[in-house]
């Protein structure tokens, strides 16, 4: 059958076809009665597209006229609203009444991924930690210290793809002068600094940067230069990424269940503490 289906409240869904009722109602409702068990309301399933890998949708949302961004005032906790900017809008039931809210995925949002501990990707006063400059000619002391007014990338590909920002903490030591130095993704160098200091000093500040490719062959790199002469250390703590499958697994905390040493059990740290939060195990800490 084909087309729309007209139909009064209460009469029988027909399948294959749109089924259409009064304005108000609601086009179908379907109510699971109460057991022992958890069981779900509803299980769609899809076989998904002959030939290939690819799933096909098992449910799809027909998003709301253009013009219609925002979900209605009157929805309830429960709803799904899917706008006509792409937007997917869950409504949380709270007690002081309801809260729409735009859900957040891969595409709209990040999420930080530390490292299972921090790793020192750059240290001017090491060859071997000096590997990851992509651009040093010219630009280093033949002690290795980063020359005033010249500018390095970083290499970061070995342990992130296409992230979009990292924390790391930034130490410059065997200052020549009082001076600055920024960190930051690449190009025009920022009118601001990302740490202070005077002549000899030793110092650290943990920040924030975006990161950016390089070129088409380095997808993720950092920029640094210093006002004043000066070794340069930097130690990441993790990154900003869409997925956490975006972090290298050696390193992310989320890459295997071992990952945490202090832990006994074989779940990973997302099984335990989901489990948790189930068991009421975290509300209770607080």
């Amino acid at each position: 059958m084909s087309g729309k289906a007209e139909a009064a409240t209460g009469d029988p869904v027909l399948q294959g076809s749109v089924n259409t009722v009064t304005a108000g109602a609601a086009a179908t409702e379907i109510e699971a009665a109460s057991g022992t068990t958890a069981t779900p309301t509803l299980i769609l399933s899809n076989s998904g597209s002959t030939g290939t890998a690819e799933a096909s949708p098992t449910l799809r949302l027909a998003p709301a006229a253009s013009s219609l961004v925002v979900p209605s005032a009157s929805t309830v906790g429960g709803d799904l609203v899917a706008t006509g900017d792409g937007n997917l809008w869950f409504t949380h039931g709270t007690s002081s009444g309801p809260v729409p809210a735009v859900v957040h995925t891969d595409a709209n949002a990040s999420s930080f991924v530390p490292l299972t501990a921090p790793v020192r990707i750059l240290d001017t006063r090491s060859a071997t930690l000096r590997k990851s400059i992509i651009d040093g000619s010219g630009k280093l002391a033949s002690s290795g210290q980063l020359l005033a007014g010249k500018t390095i990338h970083i290499n970061l590909t070995s342990l992130v793809s296409f992230g979009y920002a990292l924390s790391v903490n930034l130490t410059v030591t065997g200052t020549e002068g009082g001076g600055d130095a920024t960190v930051w993704p690449g190009g025009a160098v920022p009118n601001a600094s990302s740490i202070n200091f005077q002549k000899g000093w030793t110092i650290a500040n943990m920040i924030v940067s975006g990161i950016d490719a390089y070129n088409s062959s380095i997808s993720d790199s950092i920029a640094i230069t210093t006002t004043v002469t000066t070794h340069v250390i930097l130690d990441i703590a993790g990154f900003y990424v869409a997925d956490f499958a975006q972090v290298n697994p050696k390193n992310s905390i989320f890459g295997s269940s071992s990952a945490s040493p202090s832990s006994s059990s074989s779940a990973s740290r997302a099984q335990q503490a989901h489990s948790a939060i189930r068991s009421g195990a975290i509300a209770a800490r607080w």
